[in-house]
């Protein structure tokens, strides 16, 4: 796969770079982490010979599909199965023309979206497809400088509904078709006749720093520091707080800012993942993400019990509450296994949990329970 480092070129020159890609190659597939510039650059390349523009829609660092319009046209023409619907005329089953345009969409949204199969699944099946056609997809993974990838990261909700506008604009001016419903921090309003652009809701995740109480510089702060002032938070503010650390054979370092979320929809843990780390689908027995940090990433964040029981309570499907609800949630189990990483909670009285029994202890010592 060829490699685009998107910090060493302006964005002209990368969209120059990749539109003489799109003009030898009927299929262009960019990848590469959150920050890379995938759906920036490729809303740019949008142009009369563009057919469409596919996403995966439900994940991070989701990989973008640009089809060439000639291509579009033959893959439409081109039959991949008659598919059995589950409804009848008599009794005789209904089938389905599905063409391996149709395919390859349903490809983008299954592979990524559902089963989480992630970047190398996907290319490898809609190459399988295409090749049978005389195409090859040009894979095409998008880089830059950690310090750039994070800046973009912490900056992206501010231009995402310019971008979102941009390219509803492009897709009735060149008749390109898009599957994309809305990008961090912004939404399509009317997604079936993809007309307007706003906000997300008050109450929808965005994972920006637009979810952000506030956000405190951990340059000068040492672990400890930074424990201390979560559990300050918790107890003042009753707000959740976290961070990242990195542990590698040199030691451990703080690598993210301290978060403090404004409510329940914040998301601590996913949302400093994907903006001081950035995380690849790359699934491995139950670990369905992979990150490009050296070593064992660290999330710590706060416990708050009476935050933590209104988000328990806001779940219908949850029974009644009648126990104290575990420090260490189900969600930060699940999250240390498909993210591979330690998770550590820290209560308002100090208290420690983690998915690792000896950080447990080590954060106990430094909090001096």
């Amino acid at each position: 796969m060829d490699i685009l480092d998107t910090s060493a070129h302006s964005k002209e020159e990368s969209v120059r770079i990749l539109s003489r890609e799109l003009e030898k190659n009927p299929i262009l597939m960019l990848t590469g982490p959150q920050g890379g510039g995938k759906t920036t650059l490729a809303i740019k390349l949008l142009s009369e010979n563009v057919g469409a523009y596919l996403e995966g829609r439900g994940r991070a660092a989701q990989p973008v599909v640009l089809i060439r319009k000639d291509f579009v046209e033959k893959m439409k023409s081109e039959l991949y199965e008659k598919r059995k619907l589950p409804i009848f005329e008599g009794d005789e089953p209904v089938y389905v023309d599905v063409s391996v345009y149709d395919q390859i969409k349903l490809l983008v949204e299954n592979i990524f979206d559902v089963m989480e199969l992630g970047e190398p699944e996907l290319i490898k099946e809609i190459t399988l497809l295409t090749k049978k056609m005389g195409v090859v997809p040009k894979a095409i993974e998008l880089v830059a400088s950690d310090e750039e990838l994070v800046k973009r990261r912490l900056a992206r909700h501010l231009d995402a509904k310019e971008r979102l506008s941009a390219l509803i604009e492009k897709e009735k001016k060149y008749g390109i078709e898009s599957n994309l419903w809305g990008i961090q921090g912004a939404k399509i309003t009317d997604v079936i006749n993809r007309e307007g652009v706003t906000d997300y809701d008050e109450d929808q995740i965005s994972r920006t720093i637009k979810d952000f109480d506030r956000v405190i510089p951990t340059k000068d702060m040492t672990l400890e520091d930074c424990l201390q002032k979560m559990i300050e938070i918790s107890n003042n503010e009753n707000k959740e707080s976290g961070f990242l650390v990195e542990h590698s054979d040199e030691g451990e370092r703080i690598i993210s800012d301290l978060i403090v979320g404004k409510g329940a929809n914040s998301i601590i843990g996913v949302t400093l993942l994907e903006i001081y780390v950035g995380f690849r689908q790359n699934r491995s027995l139950y670990r369905a993400y992979k990150h490009a940090k050296e070593g064992k990433l660290e999330v710590i964040h706060s416990y708050t019990p009476m935050l933590q029981e209104f988000e328990y309570n806001a779940n219908p499907w949850n029974p009644p509450l009648s126990i104290e609800i575990p420090v260490l949630s189900s969600a930060d189990i699940a999250a240390s296994e498909r993210f591979d990483i330690m998770v550590s909670v820290i209560r308002p009285d100090g208290i420690v949990e983690s998915s690792s029994k000896k950080r447990k202890k080590e954060l106990e010592e430094m909090l001096f329970i």
